[in-house]
């Protein structure tokens, strides 16, 4: 590699250097600014819920979100969504056949390899 060609990658590598250092400067004020306003946005009043959603510590937190979710939608607490089976067996009776979805073959296909 000739010396402009590599000054070139030099100059270009500290401009990639630079632009990933300020996109993740603005990531971080991104992500402070939402963390800051999800009470705001989430209706979270309890600040150990807010605190464990910042922590990441709290393992149902997925739970407590789709039921908080459901709850909005009107969903009442003690809903059941079934089982996956119990799912399948209703879209079969209804006409609905995986095979004819475009994603589900390709999902299929590759389960049979």
């Amino acid at each position: 590699m000739d010396k402009e060609t590599l000054d070139d990658v030099i100059v270009r590598l500290d401009r990639l250097e630079k632009i990933v250092g300020e996109i993740n400067e603005k990531l971080s004020s991104t992500m402070d600014e939402l963390m800051s306003d999800i009470s705001k946005n989430c209706n979270i009043s309890d600040e150990k819920t807010e605190s464990n959603i910042k922590d990441n510590k709290d393992e149902n937190i997925g739970v407590k979100i789709i039921e908080e979710i459901l709850g909005r939608m009107g969903y009442p607490p003690d809903f059941d969504p079934g089982t996956i089976e119990e799912l399948r067996e209703s879209m079969r009776q209804s006409g609905i056949r995986a095979e004819d979805n475009e994603f589900s073959r390709a999902i299929i296909e590759e389960r049979e390899k």
